[in-house]
Order: structure tokens, then C-alpha cells, then sequence
């Protein structure tokens, strides 16, 4: 303790000289000048005393030390830096390499934050983003709440780190790094350019490692008279400050000097700062006089945030000084959005989104032409991946509950590391209810398909087309992974017999209860307005014929159709109307009769409108609900087998009891899928078939 103070007051009277000459505004375009800025010291710290041998001409013979400028040229564009360039009013910035870099995070994601001084200034100097540092505003009496390159290079035992601000804002945010004793000196400007340039001129002498001089002076200009010639005139005097401090660096005999010039954001279309995540004021620049890597590689403007967003950033600055100084964390404790600009490329682009499955992450990024990739999560090692590879699915994340969990992964290319801090919304996933195991009973009959042709599970029944040579079945993808059976009502043979029947030893519609239920795939196109049949052991001409038919008629928009449920007795029909069915989607659909309580009951199951349930009184005579009294159930036609026929000539009129080839133009056949076929005779309730729908599981996971 006695050492440091005896050290800064020496350290004071050595400087004292040089401090005094502070003072004046040395730019048009900056604000007055305070008292504190006079001397220099009245609101900060004078540089403190350099370790031995650090300062002044140094012993050839002494290894080359590597040291770190970082020039804040605040307010001046991108457009404005190769204006000047180009009209050689920037003599010193043009003998740097300079690219665009975005500041302001990326829009729309965790790291978004708004493009103003104080956000900005905490992106340079932490390499991170607001999700990490915490400042999300110009509001005073802020604190970084990530490790600043001060506090790491302090760790590291790399040398002296001292600030000359020429904001209060910045000297009032970096207090903090002064008092935890990362910052040896840092010097509030108030605005003064000449008082930044002497200070910083003073910590070069003093033989500090790391200098950062911020001027404001320029956003300063914007702000008051816009992108005037004021504002072009206070530029070229920081580039003229800017040549001072190149100047000072260049007599230091075994120093390798670092120079970065950066702005800690863009400005609007009028010369001023709101924030906004537009492109102008997101597009600052990032310029060297060192040969960068390709991170910095493209100097042309950007036309898109997009295209902004595959450049460099501001986040990349700390990095690169650490980098530089030899001082970078390990890849298992770092925790910077950016990555060196110099030496190896690192990965940039990281980003972290949620996969499919609502429970893994999804890393993405750019991968530099060489170097194996490493995957860190946590400081720990979960993947090592080839050279170039870009992208990996962390599906290994542990979670149990529901909740939003932040994740910090680290990517390393070769040596070279990048981190995010990425995000999962987890939805937990609730298994499906198991398939009501009391479906066994009273099943008489069960079709899983999977082969053609078509076999009973249970015996009871068989199934093949009308006709031999007509057959119009294949088979298609069901709803469980499996192959249920198509049935193409195009392919007629002679008489005009299509579809497919199931022929019963014993007729269901004779039951004193019984329930059928199936699942069904339609297109509900070249649905006939007077029916098309889905099921039926009647004839379906008429829909008060005797018998049973559930047939398709044109929904209420074109991307469904509305299945009618039909029993009649000659006389009497009884019929349900009122459900949906969604085009191009597997539903199930199930009838439930019961003769003794006279109900029937219809069911459509659809994934996209949901569960839908309709009953009606039975009134007809349901001894003739057996149709046509053949046993024979019809798939994709009605118990006669020439339903299209029979629609077709009547639609022609001209029919005369044989086929006509051609007459089905009038009304075109459809092609209909079937799948897990089922008769039980008895009523299955409404809980059964909820498991049938929910549960993914095919009837055939029961039978043994």
C-alpha cells in the first residue's frame, strides 16, 4: 500500500508538465471546456508510475513488447471515413485497413441492443453484448457486469491499462474499473479533444501496455449541425489527433503497437443517435494498422442488416487486444460474443436456436477455412467436430421441466474461440395416452393392411376387389409408419365394377349394437354433389334405399369435405350432416348403432379441427339395415360395386343397365386411403376412441 501511493504521487510530479498544457477545446466541433479538463486529473488518475524499464527509449537488446492503442473516434461514419479517404482529407486513417462492423448486436435475437454510446462503449470493452453486460441504455449509474479486457489483462499480469475519455459518460461507466483497481489511470476529459490527445501522449511515455483514447467530438458535431463541412472539419482533426499518437508510438524503440480506431456506433439519417436497429446507425467500422484476418475482410457497405451481420463487430475489439497481449481466456472460461481479428480466423455468425423437438439446440455458425471445431458448453468439451464444419445439435441438454433455459456455448476453430449465450424455450412433451386396451373386446373383425391383399386379422371376413379385373388398389403410407390400402374408383372393369368389398360370415348391421371405425385419407376433390361413397352396403342411388352409407359430399371450403352419415329403410332415412373432414390429412372416423336404445352416433377425429361428435334417434325399420342382405360392405362404393357407374348414367342419362365407357367424365371417380379397418359389435365409447386417435397406435399393437 505504501508502495502504490508513493508510486502515484511520483508518477504525478513526472507528468505534471505535460497534464498542463490541457485545457483549451483543440476542436471546433467539440463542447467547451470544464475545469476538471484543465489539469487532467480533477475527476480521475493520473497514469501511475511503469514497471522498470517500461518507459522511455528501451535497451536494444530487450525482447519487443506488444502494446495496444484504442482510438474511439465517436460519431463518425462509415460513409464519412471513406468520403475522407477518398478526398485525402484523412491522411492517417487512410494508412490503416478499415472494414465496416456492426455494432448493436444482432436484431431480433437475445443479443440485440439498442445502438447508443454507453451499450456501445460496454460492447468494446467487454467483447460481449448487452444479454451479458448488462447496459442497455445511456442512463448514468450503470455497471458492466461482465469482465471488461481491463480486468483481464489486469489477471494477467499484462501490463498497465490507463483512459482517456473524452465523454464524462464513459469516465463515469469505467469508475468502477478504476476502483476495483483494473484501470491504472483513466483521465475525464469533459469533452476536451487536446486533453485526450495530451493524456494519451502521457500514458504512451509513461510505458502503459494498453491506452484507450475516446473522443467525442464528432457525434457532438453531427448532433449540432448534421453532416455539415463543421462536422467534416472536426474529423479531419481527429484524424490529425490521430497522427499525433501514431507519431508518439512510433518512437518507442522494442514496442509492436497495436492500433485500433473504432465508433461505438452509427448515426441516423439527420446526424443523431435514438438507438434504432436501422442500418445506418448499426454500421460503425473497425480499422488497423495491422494486417487483419478475414473477419475484417470485406470493405464494401453493407445494403442489408443482413449482409451487416456477416461482418465484423465492435464486440470483436476486446478480443483482439487480449489476443494481441497474449491474454485470452481459456476456451473453457471464455465468455466473449467477439473473436480476434488478427492471427488465426476464429468462427463467427455463432447463434443458438431452439430445435424442433423443443428440447436440443441448434448451433450454428461460419467456419474459417481451417481448424478443428470444438463445441464447449459451460466450459465443458461436448463435441469435436472436422475442420469446416458449421453446424451441431446439442440434444444433450437435461431437461425435466418446463421453463426457459439459457445455455453459453463456446466454439473454438483451431485455437480461436467465439461464445453466445443461447436460449431453449422448453415445452415439455406429455407422452400419449396408451391405446385403450378394452378395444379387444368385441372386435370381430380388424383389417391393419400392410399387404395387398388385404387379410382379416380376426378370420371373419375377407376383402378384394368387386371384381378380379378391376382391381384399383395399392397400397400408401398410413398414419403409423406402416402401409394402409388405397382404393382408386378409376379402374372399372366391363360392367363397370369398381372399389373394393368386404364380404362378412356373419352381417354386423344385423348386431343389436355394433360400431365400425377406420382411418380415412381423401384429397375432397371430384367430391359429387349428390354423394361420393365411402363406405355403404346399399344401394347409395338413394339415400332412403335400405341399409347403411357414409358417403362425401363438398365441404364448406376448398380444403374440406363433409362426410354424411346415412341408414334408411326404403321409406324412413335417419342421417347425420353436421361434421368436417380436412383434405389431405389421416382422421379417423368411427359409427356406433344402437338398436336397442335407437341412437346412432358419428365421429370424425381430425388434426386439424379436433374431435367432433353428432348423434341422432334411429326411426327407421332397422331390420332393413341390412341393406342389400349380402353381407358385403363396400370400400369406396356402395354394396353394389357400380355406384360410379350407376351416378354416372343417371348424370348422362343414359343409362340402360350395362357400362358405358367415358361416362364417368360427368362425374369423376376419387381415390380413397383406409387404414386399421375395424368392426366390433358392440358400442365402443367415446374414451376408447379418444385413445384410438391420441395414442398413435395401431389396433394391432393389442392382438397377439
Amino acid at each position: 500500500m505504501i508502495r502504490k501511493t508513493i508510486s502515484r504521487y511520483a508518477s504525478m510530479l513526472a507528468i505534471a508538465a505535460a497534464l498542463s498544457a490541457c485545457g483549451g477545446n483543440g476542436n471546433s466541433g467539440s463542447s467547451g471546456a470544464t475545469t476538471d479538463a484543465g489539469a487532467g486529473t480533477g475527476s480521475g488518475t493520473s497514469p501511475a508510475t511503469p514497471a522498470s524499464g517500461a518507459s522511455g527509449a528501451s535497451d536494444p537488446s530487450t525482447t519487443v513488447s506488444s502494446k495496444v492503442l484504442v482510438v474511439e473516434l465517436d460519431g463518425v461514419t462509415y460513409d464519412a471515413l471513406q468520403q475522407g479517404v477518398a478526398a485525402g482529407t484523412l491522411p492517417n486513417l487512410s494508412k490503416l485497413t478499415y472494414a465496416p462492423a456492426y455494432s448493436g448486436g444482432v436484431n431480433g435475437t437475445a443479443t440485440q441492443q439498442a445502438n447508443l454510446d454507453t451499450p456501445g462503449w460496454a460492447s468494446i470493452v467487454t467483447g460481449t453484448w448487452a444479454n451479458r453486460h448488462e447496459v442497455y441504455s445511456d442512463a448514468s449509474r450503470q455497471d458492466i457486469q461482465a469482465p471488461t479486457m481491463f480486468a483481464t489483462l489486469k489477471a494477467a499480469n499484462a501490463g498497465l491499462a490507463g483512459v482517456a475519455a473524452g465523454s464524462n459518460k464513459l469516465a463515469a461507466l469505467l469508475t468502477s474499473e478504476q476502483n476495483a483497481g483494473y484501470l491504472d489511470a483513466l483521465v475525464n476529459c469533459a469533452g476536451v479533444d487536446s486533453c485526450v490527445t495530451q493524456n494519451s501522449l502521457s500514458l504512451i511515455d509513461s510505458g502503459y501496455s494498453l491506452v484507450y483514447a475516446q473522443y467525442h467530438s464528432a457525434q457532438d458535431a453531427a448532433l449540432s449541425t448534421g453532416f455539415s463541412t463543421s462536422y467534416t472539419s472536426t474529423i479531419a482533426q481527429l484524424d490529425s489527433a490521430l497522427g499525433k499518437l501514431q507519431a508518439e508510438i512510433a518512437k518507442r524503440a522494442n514496442e509492436r503497437w497495436l492500433v485500433v480506431v473504432t465508433a461505438s456506433h452509427g448515426l441516423n439519417a439527420a446526424g443523431g443517435a435514438d438507438g434504432l436497429p436501422l442500418l445506418s446507425e448499426a454500421t460503425s467500422f473497425v480499422a488497423m494498422n495491422q494486417t487483419p484476418n478475414a473477419l475484417l475482410g470485406d470493405t464494401t457497405r453493407p445494403a442489408t442488416l443482413a449482409s451487416l451481420y456477416t461482418r465484423a463487430s465492435i464486440a470483436d475489439i476486446a478480443p483482439t487486444v487480449l489476443a494481441y497481449r497474449s491474454a485470452s481466456p481459456d476456451a473453457s472460461t471464455y465468455a466473449m460474443d467477439g473473436g480476434e481479428m488478427i492471427g488465426d480466423t476464429p468462427v463467427s455468425q455463432l447463434s443458438g436456436t431452439t430445435g424442433s423437438d423443443q428440447a436440443s439446440l441448434v448451433l450454428n455458425w461460419v467456419a474459417p477455412a481451417s481448424g478443428g471445431i470444438t463445441v464447449l458448453r459451460g466450459g465443458q468439451t461436448i463435441a469435436t467436430l472436422p475442420a469446416g464444419t458449421a453446424t451441431y445439435t446439442d440434444s444433450q441438454l437435461g431437461l425435466t421441466a418446463s421453463g426457459t433455459y439459457p445455455f453459453d456455448y463456446t466454439v473454438v476453430a483451431g485455437t480461436a474461440p467465439v461464445s453466445t449465450i443461447a436460449s431453449v424455450d422448453y415445452v415439455q412433451v406429455v407422452p400419449p395416452p396408451p391405446l385403450a386396451t378394452t378395444l379387444t373386446t368385441g372386435l370381430v373383425s380388424y383389417y391393419p393392411f400392410g399387404a395387398l391383399p388385404p387379410v382379416d386379422k380376426l378370420n371373419t371376413t375377407t376383402m378384394a376387389p368387386f371384381q378380379s379385373d378391376a382391381n384399383g388398389g395399392t397400397l400408401i403410407a398410413d398414419p403409423f409408419g406402416g402401409k394402409g390400402l388405397q382404393v382408386d374408383a378409376h379402374t372399372v372393369d366391363a360392367l363397370g365394377y369398381d372399389g373394393y368389398r368386404i364380404a362378412q360370415t356373419t352381417d354386423i348391421t344385423a348386431q343389436a349394437q355394433f360400431t365400425l371405425g377406420f382411418w380415412f385419407y381423401t384429397s375432397c376433390t371430384n367430391v359429387a354433389g349428390y354423394g361420393t361413397p365411402v363406405i355403404g352396403n346399399k344401394n347409395y342411388q338413394s339415400g332412403k334405399n335400405p341399409g347403411l352409407a357414409i358417403g362425401l359430399f363438398p365441404g364448406s371450403s376448398a380444403t374440406t369435405c363433409n362426410p354424411r352419415f346415412n341408414i334408411a329403410d326404403g321409406t324412413t332415412r335417419n342421417d347425420i350432416q353436421s361434421l368436417s373432414i380436412t383434405a389431405n390429412q389421416w382422421v379417423y372416423v368411427a359409427l356406433a348403432i344402437d338398436t336397442t336404445g335407437k341412437t346412432m352416433t358419428a365421429y370424425v377425429f381430425d388434426p386439424v379441427l379436433g374431435e367432433q361428435k353428432a348423434s341422432t334417434a334411429v326411426t327407421i325399420n332397422l331390420a332393413k339395415m341390412t341393406g342389400l342382405g349380402t353381407g358385403v360392405i363396400g370400400l369406396n362404393e356402395d354394396g353394389t360395386g357400380q355406384y360410379y357407374m350407376e351416378a354416372c348414367g343417371k348424370a348422362a342419362s343414359t343409362y340402360s343397365g350395362g357400362y358405358t365407357a367415358g361416362a364417368c367424365a360427368t362425374v369423376p371417380p376419387v381415390a380413397e386411403g383406409f387404414a386399421d379397418f375395424a368392426l366390433w359389435n358392440r358400442i365402443v365409447t367415446e374414451s376408447e376412441l379418444q385413445s384410438v386417435d391420441q395414442s398413435g397406435k395401431p389396433l394391432s399393437t393389442l392382438i397377439h
